[in-house]
């Protein structure tokens, strides 16, 4: 399995989970969760939103493949367009959720999908009009992460028209 080698990023990674595992001791599972989304969700907005606001979703988050590859982590987009519908799968090799319960010591039972939990949310608070849904779970037991992210496309069939 493809991990992520980039030291800073799995101390990041670490740090994130080491907060919220505190916060939850300290507030609560949902307290703590909101603490976590705070200012996520723009975050996610300011990444995602250009991307996939013109054209298909598929061809939208392809241009953050770069940039994911260059911070450690191992995605595909895998285009799911159907008619009035405008879809992508978007599969994980390289799992932050697992990478930081190794950081920190965790056994396979303590490792849970977190973070990618709280991208979901923020990116369903920053773009509304995504439905959007982990299907799969490295941190679950699954072989890969995968993420399906859909929208209804316009009557023309350009799903950033209608918007």
């Amino acid at each position: 399995m493809r991990e992520i080698t980039d030291p800073n990023l799995r101390r990041g990674l670490a740090e994130q989970l080491r907060r919220y595992r505190e916060l939850r001791e300290r507030l609560g599972p949902e307290r703590a969760r909101e603490a976590m989304l705070d200012g996520l969700p723009e975050k996610q907005a300011a990444r995602l939103g250009p991307a996939v606001a013109a054209g298909a979703l598929a061809e939208g988050m392809a241009k953050a493949l770069p940039w994911l590859e260059a911070a450690g982590l191992v995605h595909e987009v895998v285009d799911e367009r159907l008619p009035g519908e405008d879809a992508a799968l978007e599969i994980a090799f390289t799992c932050t959720c697992v990478t930081a319960a190794e950081e920190l010591g965790l056994s396979a039972d303590q490792t849970e999908p977190l973070l990618c939990d709280l991208e979901v949310e923020a990116t369903r608070r920053a773009l509304p009009e995504l439905d959007v849904r982990a299907l799969a779970h490295r941190a679950e037991g699954a072989r890969v992460c995968v993420f399906r992210y859909r929208r209804t496309a316009s009557p023309s069939g350009d799903p950033g028209s209608d918007r």
